[in-house]
Order: structure tokens, then C-alpha cells, then sequence
């Protein structure tokens, strides 16, 4: 399965006046390849099941009967969904001192672009990360990214979280915390 399943990590760097480059941010996203699978008659739900990260967006994602994206899907995105890859974003950072510039967007833009194409979807787990288990902060990244600097009041930094996705077009599922978006 793992031939299905791709993680791309991205690093965001920028130029400084001196000419050096700088980590400013980082992405992890993961494409699946069902199209594949569906040719092999492997099993769906195990490409999902492979990764811990991936695992939760079959449930939210695929008919388990079918095997293919959710009818309702389409409904939410207004879009016919032709192509049967995703695409998942699991994570965005951005360091503290690039915040509020827009680079994260970019950063995002640039990411579908590159990566989104014979994908019918791009998915993620709308979930602010400075909500996550403190022990996945212990390492000189998660430091420099700050998260105890940041709102400690997880409805109004989720909120803030669907609104800067949102802007990008992606929306929410119902009962859930995960948001698509049409790749196409």
C-alpha cells in the first residue's frame, strides 16, 4: 500500500537582505493514489489505514460499499468530482515572526498547485496545533513555532482556523472536523 501513498514535505524558506535563506515554515501533505488501487482491487480503506494521519479521512471521505468519494461530497462542493485522487494537508506552519502576512496561504496555493493535479479533492483535519499533545512540542521546531504563545481558546481559534480555509474555498463536512475543497 505504501506505493499509494505519498507524503510530500514541504519546507517554506524565504531570502534574506543578505542573501541567505531562511526556514520560515513547513507543510506535510499526503497524496493517495485510489485510482491505483481501484486498478489493483487492493483495498481502499487500507491505503487510508497505513498512516495514522490519513486514517481518519476514510470514514469522512470514501463509501465504504463503493469504494469511491461520498455522493453528498459534490453536494458540498458544487462540483462533479471526476477524478478519484486526494490530496490531504496535514499540516501548515508558519513561524510566529511570518504570521499574519498571507505566507501561509501562499504557501497553500503554491501546494495544490503543484501536487493537486488528477486529484478530484484536497481534504484536511481543521484542527489548531497548539491543541495537540504537549509532548509533540517538546522538539526545537515546535519552540520556535511558539504554540503556547498562541489563543488558548480553541472555539475562537477554530473558528479563525475554517475562516483562513475557507478563503481558499474549502468547506466544511458536516459532523465533522474535516473541510474539502474541489481540486479541480
Amino acid at each position: 500500500m505504501d506505493d499509494y501513498s505519498t507524503c510530500i514535505e514541504v519546507t517554506v524558506t524565504c531570502v534574506e537582505e543578505k542573501g541567505n535563506e531562511r526556514l520560515i515554515g513547513r507543510a506535510r501533505l499526503f497524496y493517495l493514489d485510489l485510482a491505483a488501487v481501484f486498478d489493483t482491487n487492493d483495498s481502499i480503506h487500507d491505503l487510508f489505514d497505513i498512516r495514522p494521519e490519513t486514517a481518519p479521512f476514510y470514514s469522512a471521505l470514501i463509501d465504504h460499499e463503493t469504494g469511491d468519494f461520498k455522493s453528498n461530497l459534490e453536494k458540498i462542493l458544487g462540483e462533479y468530482i471526476c477524478e478519484l485522487n486526494l490530496l490531504i494537508v496535514d499540516r501548515l506552519e508558519i513561524l510566529p515572526e511570518f504570521r499574519g502576512k498571507k505566507i501561509g496561504i501562499a504557501c497553500l496555493v503554491w501546494c495544490l498547485r503543484q501536487y493537486a493535479r488528477e486529484c478530484g479533492i484536497v481534504a484536511l483535519k481543521c484542527f489548531p496545533l497548539q491543541f495537540e499533545c504537549a509532548e509533540l512540542h517538546e522538539s526545537a521546531w515546535s519552540r520556535e513555532m511558539q504554540f503556547g504563545k498562541l489563543s488558548r481558546n480553541r472555539k475562537r481559534s477554530l473558528t479563525k482556523l475554517r475562516e483562513y480555509y475557507g478563503s481558499l474555498g474549502f468547506k466544511d463536512l458536516p459532523r465533522d472536523d474535516i473541510m474539502v475543497a474541489f481540486a479541480g
